[in-house]
């Protein structure tokens, strides 16, 4: 059976694939941490959850676990760079952005948009994250009674 989804998307996520450019020859990446892997399985489940609760309407219990989503993105992204996935890096940046948008701070969300545009991106994704950002501005003209409260939380890992 087909739904239509009437939301926007959680996050956005691009292929990136770059082939033999001269960004690859350039720069070598290298694999993808013990320690990496497992923060992103973490942020991968809260995001799952995020969606599930926020697609049934229960908006107020997804505020905390986008925020949670969007601290894990923000950890993600430097890691990625240090590995000299620097376009990955942005990926999840955009994500911590699109999770801060989903969780009512779109000053936030305007941030990470805006430090996306200061690195590598291809020109496709330039334009969809500037189109972003003017969305999160807009957002941030509506009359207060509108915005979405936040609140600070604290993630701490969980103990396997």
């Amino acid at each position: 059976m087909s739904r239509i989804q009437k939301t926007p998307p959680i996050c956005v996520i691009y292929v990136i694939t770059v082939g033999e450019s001269e960004h690859m020859s350039t720069q070598k990446t290298k694999p993808y941490t013990k320690t990496l892997k497992e923060i992103m399985l973490r942020k991968s489940e809260i995001l799952s959850k995020a969606q599930a609760f926020w697609e049934i309407g229960m908006t107020e219990t997804a505020q905390p676990l986008w925020i949670a989503a969007a601290i894990y993105e923000e950890h993600i992204a430097p890691m990625l760079d240090a590995l000299g996935r620097e376009l990955e890096g942005a990926i999840h940046r955009i994500s911590a952005a699109s999770c801060y948008e989903k969780a009512g701070d779109p000053s936030r969300a305007v941030n990470f948009y805006r430090a996306v545009l200061s690195g590598p991106l291809r020109e496709d994704t330039r334009e969809d994250v500037e189109n972003m950002i003017n969305a999160c501005l807009v957002a941030l003209n509506r009359p207060t009674a509108e915005k979405v409260s936040t609140r600070l939380i604290t993630i701490e890992p969980e103990n396997s």
